[in-house]
C-alpha cells in the first residue's frame, strides 16, 4: 500500500479493487484532478488502509478475493468514527438489484464499469462536497451547543460562590446541555433556598426552559414567600409560557441555619434524602405533589422538620435513581450510598456517589445530585 503525505490538505480517496488495471486507471483519474489516493485489493487491505490513512472517501469494488464489498461496507458503517465516510461502489454488474443492495449496505453511490473518468470525478466531487457540508454543519452545531452548555452551567452557582450555603453539586448531562437544573439562593437573613428541577424531555429545547425557571425563582425566592408559595408562583408563570405537554418536576428546600428549620416543597419530584452521621439508617422524606406548569390549581407536598447539625440533605433529579429498575429501589440505592459516605467531606461524597451509581451503565439521562450540610 502506498503511503500518503498527511500534511496535504487534498482529499484522500481509497481505491479498492482487485484488478490492478482498474486501480491504476482510477488513481490516474483522481490524481489528475488533484486528489490524493491510496489503494487496496482485498478486504484485509481495505481495513488496513482505512485504519492507517482515514480516507475521506472510498471507491469500493463489489467483489473482492476475500469477501463481499457489500458486507465490508455494512461493517465499516458500524465502526465508531467511520459511519460518515462515503462509500461509492464500483462494479461491472449494473443490474438494478445489485445497485439496490449497494444502497442498502450503506453506499452513497454506485458506478458501473467500464468507468468514465468524467463520471467518476463528478460523483466523487459531489459526495466529498456533501461530506464537507455535513462536517461544517456538525462543527457549527457543536460550537452552538458548547456556548449553550457554558451559559447553562454559568447559571448554576458553585460552592465557592456561596460558602455560607455549605453545598456541593454534581451535574452530568446526556447532552452537553439539558433539562436538569439546580440553584442555590440566599433567601433572607440566615436562610438559603436549594432546588433541583427536571424539565420534561431531554433534548436541547428543555435547556432553554431552565433559563426561564432560573429567572422566575430569583424573582420569588424571598422571606415573604414560603417554598410552597414559590412553587405556586412558578406554576402560574410557566403555565402561560410552556408549550403543551411541557412541565417541570421540582423539589424546593429552605434551610434556616440559625434555627435549623427545614421546609420542603415537592412538585412531583423524587423525595429528599437525609443522612445522619451517628446513624446507619438514612431518612427518605416521602412527599406527593403535582408537577409545575401543567395544571391550573396544583397541590404540592409540604414538609416542615429540623435538620440537625450532624445531618445532610440530598436533592437530586430522577436520572440518578431511574436506572435499571423501579424508582423506589433507585432511591434506596442512592440513600444507602450517601449514608455509607457520611464521614466523607461533602465535596468528595457527591461525585463519588454519582460515580458509583453510573459505573455500570454510563450517563443515559441527565443527572443532578445536590448535597447540603446542616
Amino acid at each position: 500500500m502506498r503511503r500518503i503525505d498527511r500534511k496535504s490538505v487534498s482529499p484522500l480517496v481509497l481505491v479498492v479493487d482487485d484488478d490492478r488495471t482498474t486501480n491504476r486507471t482510477l488513481q490516474a483519474i483522481l490524481a489528475g484532478a488533484g486528489f490524493r489516493t491510496a489503494t487496496a485489493g482485498d478486504v484485509a487491505g481495505t481495513w488496513a488502509g482505512i485504519r492507517a490513512n482515514r480516507p475521506d472517501l472510498v471507491l469500493l469494488d463489489v467483489n473482492l478475493p476475500d469477501g463481499s464489498g457489500f458486507e465490508l461496507c455494512q461493517k465499516l458503517h458500524k465502526e465508531p468514527g467511520l459511519g460518515q465516510m462515503p462509500v461509492l461502489f464500483i462494479s461491472a454488474n449494473d443490474e438494478l438489484a445489485a445497485k439496490v443492495r449497494g444502497f442498502e449496505a450503506g453506499g452513497v453511490d454506485y458506478i458501473s464499469k467500464p468507468l468514465a473518468g468524467a463520471e467518476v470525478l463528478a460523483r466523487v466531487g459531489t459526495h466529498l462536497r456533501l461530506k464537507r457540508a455535513y462536517e461544517a454543519l456538525l462543527e457549527l452545531q457543536t460550537e452552538r451547543l458548547d456556548r449553550l452548555a457554558a451559559a447553562q452551567q454559568n447559571t448554576m452557582p458553585q460552592p465557592q460562590d456561596l460558602p455560607e450555603a455549605r453545598f456541593q453539586a454534581a451535574l452530568r448531562q446526556r447532552l452537553q446541555a439539558g433539562g436538569d437544573f439546580y440553584d442555590v439562593i440566599p433567601s433572607g437573613e440566615n436562610s438559603v433556598d436549594y432546588l433541583v428541577a427536571d424539565a420534561s424531555g431531554h433534548d436541547l429545547g428543555a435547556s432553554y426552559w431552565t433559563a426561564a425557571l432560573k429567572a422566575l425563582v430569583a424573582e420569588h425566592a424571598n422571606p415573604l414567600n414560603s417554598p410552597a408559595d414559590v412553587l405556586c408562583a412558578l406554576n402560574s408563570a410557566l403555565g402561560r409560557i410552556l408549550p403543551p405537554g411541557a412541565f417541570f418536576t421540582l423539589i424546593y428546600a429552605r434551610l434556616n441555619r440559625r434555627s435549623h428549620r427545614l421546609s420542603l416543597a415537592n412538585a412531583g419530584h423524587p423525595p429528599a434524602i437525609i443522612t445522619r452521621a451517628q446513624s446507619t439508617e438514612p431518612l427518605i422524606v416521602l412527599q406527593e405533589g403535582d408537577v409545575v406548569g401543567a395544571f391550573p390549581d396544583p397541590v404540592f407536598g409540604v414538609t416542615e422538620m429540623t435538620l440537625r447539625p450532624d445531618e445532610r440533605l440530598f436533592l437530586y433529579s430522577d436520572g440518578v435513581v431511574e436506572r435499571g429498575g423501579a424508582t423506589s429501589a433507585g432511591v434506596n440505592r442512592l440513600a444507602t450510598a450517601c449514608q455509607a459516605r457520611s464521614s466523607m467531606p461533602l465535596a468528595d461524597l457527591v461525585p463519588s456517589v454519582l460515580d458509583e451509581l453510573t459505573s455500570d451503565q454510563g450517563a443515559d439521562d441527565d443527572m443532578v445530585l445536590l448535597g447540603v450540610s446542616a
